[in-house]
């Protein structure tokens, strides 16, 4: 039997100093905690990497009822991101969002346990392969992941800013159903300076770029990157190019601001149907609300 609920102090201990207060939370919903060897059990010695990044590596893993697992390992060295993204993700519960279903600390073992999200994110399906993915679940899926915003802005006893809402962290299950993941930025917004930072995370083509001149992460920020997320639905076009540079902002909200029919060719050809047409430009006018807000911002930046 696994043990329950790891005493709070031992994960807000990783964060250092005032900040500290800021951060205890309690979860909505039960979540395990797993020794070190337990991990190594469920992952039979870290077998399958399924993931790597900055914060360290994922593992595919089962538990002892079967089911398949994702095992989040950190690095060291970010034990404070770490324990702000377990604070952060704990305290969520929404069937849009990858279900925490528990954690280890020990010395040398930062690891967070999730469910297993087989189809991979929504980058790869959109740019990495060549599948039909009809017009009804790319909507499907910008619907699920503006309801686990919507939920985080307005529903939680603590409102949850995600700050890096991108294709590459919506996950897809086998019915390709929405999965928001990756809080390792995010933010509780229990005080006002919890909005603001120094050290500017988040990606390039997605950032809103209010945050990018000030630092301070608002609800907007998550509202532009979902509008970039919702153009790449529907054309299936990267938001930056090779060079790094973003470029269907700028495709978007000039077409946008010629007229909706002026983004017309910018339609994924697969779903651009005569019967499809007034959708499309309908999400393309919410998406160009969604980005327009920050246009200013964005020319500013660029001069």
């Amino acid at each position: 039997m696994y043990r329950m609920n790891l005493p709070e102090n031992k994960v807000t201990d990783l964060i250092q100093g005032a900040d500290r207060s800021k951060w205890m939370v309690l979860s909505n919903h039960n979540i395990k905690r797993f020794t070190k060897d337990e991990t190594e059990i469920i992952t039979n010695n870290y077998e399958t990497m399924i993931g790597r990044g900055g914060f360290g590596e994922v593992f595919k893993g089962f538990l002892e009822d079967t089911s398949m697992v994702a095992v989040k390992r950190f690095i060291q060295n970010v034990k404070i991101f770490f324990a702000k993204e377990l604070t952060i993700h704990r305290e969520i519960n929404h069937k849009n969002v990858v279900r925490l279903i528990g954690y280890c600390v020990e010395d040398n073992a930062l690891m967070m346990v999730t469910e297993y999200i087989s189809n991979g994110n929504l980058s790869d399906v959109l740019h990495c392969n060549n599948s039909h993915i009809p017009l009804d679940i790319r909507l499907r899926i910008a619907t699920e992941c503006a309801g686990a915003l919507v939920y985080m802005h307005s529903y939680m006893y603590t409102q949850v800013i995600h700050g890096d809402v991108k294709p590459a962290n919506i996950l897809l299950d086998g019915s390709f159903n929405a999965k928001l993941s990756d809080f390792g930025i995010s933010r509780l917004v229990n005080t006002d300076r919890t909005l603001y930072t120094e050290n500017l995370k988040g990606s390039i083509g997605y950032m809103d770029p209010l945050f990018a001149l000030d630092g301070c992460l608002t609800v907007k920020s998550d509202v532009y990157s979902f509008g970039v997320v919702l153009v790449e639905l529907i054309t299936r076009k990267k938001a930056t190019t090779d060079a790094g540079k973003a470029n269907i902002f700028y495709l978007c909200t000039d077409g946008l601001s010629r007229g909706v029919k002026s983004v017309r060719d910018m339609f994924d050809a697969e779903i651009a149907s005569q019967n499809n047409m007034k959708i499309l430009e309908g999400v393309a006018k919410l998406a160009g609300e969604c980005l327009r807000m920050e246009i200013h911002v964005q020319r500013l930046l660029m001069s």
